[in-house]
């Protein structure tokens, strides 16, 4: 299980949304790096870093998150905006280790599969952010009348093997996340899910690891304290530890 902290800027700033309302940006901090380190230090396999003016439309936080890119570590994984297969393509050549696509994606599936042929399935992750079981796009502004699943199917045969979904009522309301559909999602043989949306305990994340999801992205339930990067990893290990000991008992039980 990937755990990756959110970190997302608006105007230079660390600030987190709830259901994708700008209206309700609160800010966390006006250091991004400080609050980047923090989340290395404090164990995050990698970051989860968004660019809220440019997915919406306002402008764009580039040379931070170059300097972002630069000054840490750990991976970072980068959406928001990224609407052009150029822009795509020298991210990742800057450096960053997973790009996120989302808006670029639905409106030509296509440059997908020619990033994937030429950066790898390990590096591209495919947005599927959902309202109403429908993907939404366009900094989540934009519905759609297309339905995860056949997006993921569609995708799949682009070669996209990885699939952040957001469920967007959800975000940033620390209500926990929508088991449901990732477990039916994770179910479709060939995919990686990445889960986002209502996490906020570590039992939320343990449920998910159950239900098959291969990573999640833990925002609003850091920055208000409801949980601790270290916290999870102990749950997660206990969780391990519970199956490896059924597992004995079962293949004892056999014998």
């Amino acid at each position: 299980m990937e755990i990756l902290a959110a970190l997302d800027l608006f105007m230079g700033k660390v600030v987190r949304l709830t259901r994708g309302q700008i209206a309700t940006a609160k800010v966390y901090s006006t250091d991004p790096m400080a609050i980047a380190q923090r989340w290395q230090e404090q164990g995050a396999d990698a970051l989860h870093l968004v660019d809220l003016d440019a997915a919406l439309g306002l402008g764009s936080n580039l040379s931070l998150i170059r300097r972002l890119v630069e000054g840490v570590k750990i991976p970072v994984q980068l959406g928001g905006g990224v609407r052009s297969e150029r822009a795509a393509r020298e991210w990742l050549e800057r450096g960053v280790a997973r790009i996120i696509l989302g808006t670029l994606a639905m409106r030509d599936p296509a440059s997908v599969g020619r990033l994937i042929e030429a950066f790898g399935p390990e590096r591209i992750v495919v947005a599927l952010d959902f309202s109403r079981a429908r993907v939404v796009t366009e900094g989540w502004t934009r519905p759609t009348s297309v339905t995860v699943e056949d997006a993921l199917s569609r995708f799949r045969d682009y070669g996209v093997q990885q699939f952040l979904v957001t469920a967007v009522e959800r975000d940033g309301t620390l209500s926990g996340p929508d088991f449901q559909t990732y477990a039916e999602l994770s179910a479709i043989s060939g995919v990686r899910i990445l889960a986002s949306g209502g996490i906020c305990r570590s039992s939320d994340v343990v449920g998910l690891k159950r239900a098959g999801v291969g990573g999640v992205v833990i925002g609003k339930a850091l920055y208000e304290g409801w949980v601790t990067l270290a916290e999870i990893r102990q749950a997660l290990v206990a969780e391990s530890r519970e199956g490896d000991s059924v597992s004995e008992t079962e293949s004892s039980s056999r014998e």
